[in-house]
């Protein structure tokens, strides 16, 4: 009874007792065998990613296998942007910074070294599919690089501080990314059909660009060896004599860069009687620059040579100041004149060693560079070559701030006329020199703008007016002190332009083009501003120059003073064209009549240049 009592209470206390569809007993293991097949399922799928992490990671090749397609991609890598791409540069900027490429090496191949070092011996540590990945983006970064520096930057134009209008440039930039996704994806399709394949493109190419570009180095050091040399003294115009001036005779000439008469005009159109502080001096409204550009303007207004283009440009800077037999500088000298130059030195001498005889602000004195800034100025410019169109906006600098960077507490002098605004308020003083000439080279109108009307920089940018003005301003402080040491009077100051607004590098001459040019003779002061039409140029200049001390001047041409009102003057204007980033053709113009319309501007003569300046 007791068992079938069991059995009865057991049979009680199953579901179809209770009137519930059961399973029957016998199925009742199955929960346990789906919560093993899940939990078999869930390890067979970690042992699988296992396995493919595995895969990826696994590598059959040793560290130094992997090390030598490392060595070799790295070694070009380094090589291309941390070396050859600033030397080249550099090398091609000679005109525009202060350092050459035999000062620039120790410091260059050093940074390239390091990182060779440092990422060859690094990347090998990854291994299997990683390392090869990592490789083909790398790959494709030089190759990229290399393709976009040497064939698709097009006419990016010099990096002469004007604004680039990169708006303007979506399309390219598009089209430009399309080019390197492509290169991008090349790497990866080659190792996907064959490994061995890939291995050997990423080490061929990557030692055919070293030797490529060796090629084209030892090129670079020979013409540099030609120009100047490792020995080079480095002369530099220096800060000295900048603020003192003569009791007895002074003459001026100021240079501001750039100052476009049509610049002139739109500073009058806001204040129509801002120039009339200039008191003693003439404007000429008529009057052009000889060319376009800074070099050989710059020189041209000191030595009336005609040779630019025509002999090679170290020869150029010899022989224009010899020009049959001539040298203003010279004769000033030897007048008794203390002569200081006050500008970039290539612009006026080219090395300036046979000008250190008579302008006494040339020197060799060993400047310290600046290693931080030399090594930040020199990879971004390396980075505005190499990297694809979307991204150069990020890497746009003014060679002229790489310039001025370069060295520590040097006393080069700067084009940057507000650093000596104070010095010209301030601390200008007499000196018993019977004489003094002084040639400034000022920024002037020049972009980028960042001079405020009261002559201060301003880090946020201004506008072309404001910076004209302000550039006067520090000229109008100048003048004011001059009058309470009681020389201004029978000072000479010329103040004038290199060149205009140059238009178009890629282009002939686009638009009439004057420049701005005033001078006050020795002898003038407290007399409005005159307004002449006389045809003049920066021809005229030596002799003016030469008049104003009194010394002998027939054999420089005609001063500005002695050129009549209507005189029927034919002048010439060089414009040389730009294409592919140096000058090629030179056009001549002749201008007979009013400079102001275009229509006197005909062109004389178009010839291939054989010695560019750039």
């Amino acid at each position: 009874m007791a068992n079938m009592l069991n059995i009865k209470k057991d049979e009680e206390q199953t579901p179809h007792a209770m009137g519930v569809d059961a399973v029957p007993s016998k199925t009742a293991p199955a929960p346990t065998a789906d919560v093993d097949s899940d939990f078999m399922t869930a390890e067979k799928r970690g042992h699988n990613a296992r396995k493919k992490r595995k895969s990826i990671w696994k590598d059959s090749r040793s560290y130094w296998k992997r090390l030598l397609i490392s060595a070799c991609l790295w070694l070009a890598v380094s090589f291309t942007f941390l070396f050859f791409g600033p030397i080249e540069i550099t090398a091609g900027s000679s005109d525009s910074v202060p350092f050459t490429i035999w000062q620039i090496t120790p410091l260059m191949a050093g940074a390239a070294a390091i990182v060779f070092v440092i990422g060859a011996f690094l990347l090998p540590l990854l291994r299997g599919r990683v390392f090869n990945y990592t490789v083909c983006v790398l790959f494709a970064g030089l190759a990229g690089g290399y393709i976009q520096g040497n064939f698709l930057n097009g006419q990016l134009g010099a990096l002469t501080g004007d604004a680039v209008d990169w708006s303007g440039q979506t399309k390219k930039m598009l089209l430009n990314l399309l080019v390197w996704t492509c290169i991008l994806l090349v790497p990866f399709v080659i190792h996907f059909f064959s490994r061995k394949v890939w291995r050997r493109v990423v080490t061929f190419l990557s030692a055919a660009l070293i030797v490529m570009q060796t090629t084209a180095l030892v090129s670079l050091y020979t013409g540099a060896a030609r120009e100047a040399g490792p020995e080079t003294k480095g002369w530099f115009l220096s800060e000295d004599g900048l603020y003192t001036y003569s009791s007895q005779k002074n003459t001026l000439l100021f240079l501001l860069d750039r100052l476009d008469y049509d610049y002139m005009e739109q500073v009058m159109a806001t204040d129509p009687d801002f120039f009339d502080r200039l008191d003693g001096f003439t404007s000429y409204t008529n009057a052009i620059s000889e060319h376009a550009r800074t070099m050989p303007a710059a020189n041209y207004m000191l030595t009336g040579s005609e040779e630019a283009f025509m002999i090679p440009k170290k020869e150029f800077f010899t022989k224009s100041w010899e020009n049959e037999g001539h040298n203003a500088l010279r004769a000033m000298h030897e007048a008794g004149y203390e002569v200081s130059v006050f500008s970039d030195i290539k612009n006026i001498f080219g090395d300036g060693a046979a000008a250190k005889e008579y302008v006494s602000n040339i020197t060799t004195a060993n400047d310290k560079m600046n290693k931080p800034m030399l090594y930040k100025n020199l990879l971004t410019l390396s980075a505005y070559r190499y990297t694809p169109l979307a991204m150069k906006p990020f890497f746009w600098c003014y060679t002229d701030e790489v310039a001025n960077s370069a060295f520590i507490e040097s006393k080069r002098y700067e084009i940057d006329e507000a650093k000596y605004a104070a010095g010209f308020r301030e601390t200008t003083s007499l000196t018993k020199a019977a004489g003094c000439f002084k040639f400034y080279h000022f920024m002037g109108p020049h972009a980028p703008y960042s001079l405020q009307e009261d002559g201060t920089r301003s880090a946020g940018g201004t506008s072309l007016v404001a910076q004209t003005k302000g550039s006067f301003q520090i000229l109008f402080d100048l003048f004011d002190r001059m009058k309470e040491l009681g020389i201004y009077e029978d000072t000479a100051i010329v103040i004038t332009a290199d060149h205009g607004d140059p238009v178009y590098d890629t282009e002939p001459v686009q638009k009439a083009t004057r420049i701005g040019l005033f001078y006050k003779p020795p002898g003038a002061a407290d007399e409005p501003l005159v307004w002449s039409e006389a045809p003049v140029s920066l021809k005229n200049i030596p002799a003016t120059l030469l008049k104003s001390m009194n010394l002998d001047y027939e054999a420089y041409g005609r001063p500005l003073d002695e050129i009549g009102e209507r005189e029927e003057i034919t002048r010439t204007f060089y414009k040389s064209v730009v294409h592919d980033g140096k000058e090629k053709e030179l056009y001549i113009y002749e201008i007979n009549g009013h400079a102001a319309d275009f229509n006197h501007w005909v062109i004389k003569e178009k010839k291939e240049i054989k010695y560019p300046f750039y």
